[in-house]
Parts: structure tokens; sequence; C-alpha cells
């Protein structure tokens, strides 16, 4: 997969799953910036699932992020991510862009 690998969120709910190759991972970089205008409150969600390989109704999507309402936040998370997504509660006026960025393993 290149990297970054980028996905946006207009509207409530959930953004398409950002695909990680958890076996070669040691960190995930992840930042999710907002428009300048509107509004929004957002969490970002990680899962250890293969979202390739398992079906939907079953994969377990775990917060790495409070629910926030900054329009721009940097993290790392350090393990292993089969996968990882931005999930927006409330969305106004605004676009939110995740950015994912995969650390190899050594």
């Amino acid at each position: 997969m290149g990297m970054p690998v980028s996905t946006t969120l207009s509207s409530v709910g959930t953004s398409r799953a950002v695909n990680i190759d958890w076996q070669a991972a040691k960190f995930t970089t992840y930042a999710v910036t907002g428009s300048s205008s509107g509004g929004f409150t957002f969490t970002v969600e990680g899962t250890p699932d293969d979202v390739q390989q398992t079906a939907a109704a079953s994969v377990g999507w775990f917060a790495l992020s409070s629910a926030t309402t900054a329009n721009t936040s940097l993290s790392v998370f350090m393990g292993p991510l089969g996968a990882i997504r931005v999930n927006a509660s409330a969305i106004s006026s605004a676009i939110l862009t995740l950015r994912v960025l995969q650390g190899t393993g050594g």
C-alpha cells in the first residue's frame, strides 16, 4: 500500500476503513484535519481484525482517540492494527480528512 493513505468524511457516520499491514507494523501515525468552516465531533477507531477477510458485522472496532472537535490532531498508535477509520458523531458544513502513515517493524 502506498503511504500516506487518506480518506474523507462529510456526513455523520464512518469513513471507509484504511487497511494496514498488521504483520509488519510497529507503529501507525494518524492525523485528522477538519475544514476551517463548519463543526464536527469525531473519534478515530482501529481494529486488530483483517477487514478484507472478516465479515463487516464481525469486525471489532475500538476507539483510538476520545471524541474531539479540534481542527487538527496527530497521534501515534504503538502496535499492530488491521485497519483504521474515522467516525463522525456530528458534522455540519465540514469535511474531515484522516491521513494514515504506517511505520515498518525492525
